[in-house]
């Protein structure tokens, strides 16, 4: 199937979805879906905070409707690593033992992220500690995919390593101790040694939007491969704004897919909020964002069963995503603030089952 075919069921599908669905019954709860997992050919899922599963609503949503878990971020470092170069789970733990005993997946987001300088790895910065950062480096990567062996399935070792213009791998403290290519190299083969079972993953995002990032991380992922790294899939976030141009998704995905990975759709929303194009009636975005939607389902569930990894929104209600903190009006998310199923979950599901 072409990307414009792909293109073309997808928005199809969600101009029928979204014809089935009156606005009035979305607003009175009335709009019935079935679980998001139950339609989809691949593994379902959402980020958490392990705060959140003391709401029993919220959790119920969660146990409802995907089948895989990441946590929002008390796996980064910033969680993880101490002053003192000692290591936390507490966050972590909770909600691997929540998949547990649901049932479901257990994602693990993320290892090494160009954002974040702990201040114990940045005390052993320089050429007297070279040995030393190694050494830290190598034991924390050790410890965290250790600590998870046989309970996450799949990391994101390396997160955000393209440039926003496109150009370039990013600088960072990691580049810097231990080189630009090699910090990356070093950090999948520790990650496979310490789990070989998981899948490990490069991730970033506005693939989708800038088609030279993409291309840059596409040899990126290459160069990984031919230095050995142990690297099985690649991840687009797809953060996106309601008004990126039809067809833009699957270009992305197919994209990702001609490596012959695994390929996943890692942090999805759609911002209303961020559109900058002339259509800005919110009807009309909340169309385009429908219409998004559908497109990404489309274009994951037309790649080989094998490389379709999984498919995991940035969160599921409106009120806890990320977005709401630079413009409360946005609603980026399948369902509203009362964790009701909007149109848009409509649109996705709709376009799996075509």
């Amino acid at each position: 199937m072409t990307g414009r075919e792909v293109g073309r069921r997808a928005f199809v599908a969600a101009s029928l979805a979204l014809a089935a669905c009156s606005p009035k019954a979305v607003g009175q709860g009335r709009l019935a879906l079935p679980p998001l997992s139950s339609v989809a050919p691949f593994p379902v899922g959402t980020c958490v905070q392990a705060v959140q599963l003391d709401d029993p609503t919220f959790t119920g949503l969660i146990a409802a409707q995907v089948s895989q878990l990441t946590p929002e971020w008390e796996l980064k470092m910033e969680y993880v690593v101490q002053p003192d170069g000692g290591y936390r789970f507490e966050a972590p733990d909770r909600i691997a033992s929540f998949c547990a005993d649901h049932g479901l997946r257990f994602f693990g987001h993320t290892l090494v992220w160009y954002a974040q300088r702990p201040a114990f790895f940045e005390n052993l910065l320089g050429e007297a500690y070279r040995s030393a950062f190694r050494d830290a480096y190598a034991a924390y990567i050790t410890a965290v995919v250790g600590r998870y062996k046989g309970r996450i399935v799949a990391w994101d070792v390396v997160n955000e390593q393209v440039t926003d213009d496109g150009g370039a791998w990013r600088d960072s403290l990691w580049s810097q101790a231990l080189g630009p290519l090699e910090h990356m190299r070093l950090a999948f083969a520790l990650a496979h040694a310490a789990d070989p079972a998981a899948d490990l993953f490069l991730n970033d995002y506005n693939l989708e939007s800038n088609p030279k990032k993409r291309a840059t991380f596409m040899a990126l992922a290459e160069a990984l491969l031919k230095s050995g790294a142990p690297l099985t899939g690649l991840g687009t976030q797809t953060h996106v704004a309601a008004d990126l141009a039809p067809g833009a998704i699957t270009a992305a995905v197919r994209d990702l897919a001609s490596l012959g990975l695994k390929v996943r759709i890692s942090e999805m929303d759609v911002s209303l909020s961020r559109a900058q194009g002339l259509v800005n009636a919110r009807a009309d975005l909340q169309r385009r964002q429908a219409a998004l939607y559908a497109e990404a389902a489309a274009a994951l569930a037309a790649l080989p069963a094998h490389q379709r990894f999984d498919f995991t929104f940035w969160g599921l209600e409106d009120s806890q995503s990320w977005l709401r903190r630079e413009n409360p009006a946005d609603s980026p998310l399948l369902f509203d603030d009362a964790g009701r199923p909007k149109p848009a979950a409509a649109a996705w599901e709709q376009a799996l089952r075509r």
